[in-house]
């Protein structure tokens, strides 16, 4: 069971949540409710020390997929969170873009009154069924329809639903739109096209030439991470996930002074690359406006809540947008921007 500090104890900040608790909290009232609605929040986390991190990640990422969420795990000391460009490739890396781009193409068999099964929900193949197969060819013969104008139905309605949608990235729904048209089988993308648009949402070094079929002319970088991220949330909802999770760890950014050469581990950062880091974590902020279907949290240790080197003191832009100078001392508001977690609030087996 969980126990609260006793009187004396309450620890600098407020009395804190515990992890389970806190995460709870996130499940019910965000991504069960709020966010699944196309609701967007951004979140700062003060964890207690590791073990209350670990428990915090295990904790969202649990509560992520139980509610239909695509979870992504971004830390700092694997990925160099200064660059919006390596968050959106860190994030896309984890995405199953060929599964989603199968649930649009299923979607836009559906539209045109050619449902086709889908073997993940337990259909089997059987000479009455195309068994799941997303080529045109399979589809036309077992509706025993002309393949041609099934193609042209099913397009449209890929092109309908994907360009027509202006909420979305240009770049972002024509690599969708390839993906999808791959799995059409009919020859409009081949598997080198295909493989060329998967690589580059992954931020892969693909040759600009191999995208030119594809209308794509740009890698992806600073000036299109950001909206790229934001079209991948707005998209996923009608994709048949709830949203988009993105759990990320900015503990390397209190390690001041780099160990030893042998004894190095990721990356590292400067004073300037943390107060790039938190500009990002403060631009994903003020654009919730814009986001939609999205949680974001920003776990942080305690020491960098303080820190005036490499602390949000160091960055007053975004100290602004989550300071809680104003709280009760025994009582933590869990809708607040920034919420303390404490170890000792564990729920004990």
């Amino acid at each position: 069971m969980a126990t609260r500090p006793a009187d004396g104890e309450v620890p600098l900040g407020g009395a804190g949540l515990g992890a389970d608790e806190y995460v709870e909290f996130l499940r019910k009232e965000y991504l069960a409710d709020f966010v699944r609605r196309g609701g967007a929040s951004v979140k700062v986390v003060v964890g207690g020390d590791g073990r209350v991190a670990g428990r915090f990640h295990a904790g969202l990422a649990a509560a992520a997929a139980a509610e239909g969420y695509l979870h992504a795990s971004v830390d700092a000391a694997d990925v160099r969170v200064h660059l919006v460009d390596q968050v959106f490739v860190a994030v896309a890396g984890q995405v199953d873009w060929r599964a989603l781009a199968g649930t649009a193409v299923r979607a836009a068999y559906d539209a045109a009154a050619f449902p086709v099964p889908d073997p993940m929900a337990g259909d089997q193949a059987s000479p009455a069924t195309p068994g799941g197969s997303l080529t045109v060819a399979a589809v036309a013969e077992h509706y025993d329809v002309n393949p041609r104008e099934l193609y042209r139905s099913v397009r449209r309605q890929l092109e309908q639903r994907l360009l027509g949608d202006t909420g979305l990235a240009l770049a972002f729904r024509l690599a969708m739109l390839r993906l999808c048209q791959a799995d059409l089988g009919a020859g409009d993308v081949d598997p080198a096209e295909r493989d060329a648009v998967l690589s580059w949402l992954r931020g892969g070094r693909v040759p600009l030439a191999a995208l030119r079929s594809a209308l794509i002319y740009a890698r992806v970088g600073r000036h299109n991470a950001r909206s790229l991220l934001i079209s991948l949330a707005r998209w996923l909802p009608t994709v048949g996930t709830a949203g988009l999770v993105v759990d990320l760890d900015l503990a390397r950014l209190a390690v001041g002074r780099r160990p030893p050469v042998g004894q190095r581990e990721g990356v590292y950062y400067s004073k300037a690359a943390v107060l790039d880091a938190y500009e990002v974590v403060r631009q994903f902020i003020d654009a919730t406006d814009v986001l939609s279907s999205v949680l974001v949290t920003v776990l942080l240790p305690p020491e960098l809540v303080t820190d005036e080197v490499r602390g949000l003191p160091a960055y007053g832009a975004l100290q602004l947008r989550v300071a809680d100078e104003v709280r009760d001392r025994r009582r933590t508001n869990p809708y607040a921007a920034l919420v303390r977690l404490d170890a000792r609030l564990e729920v004990v087996p």
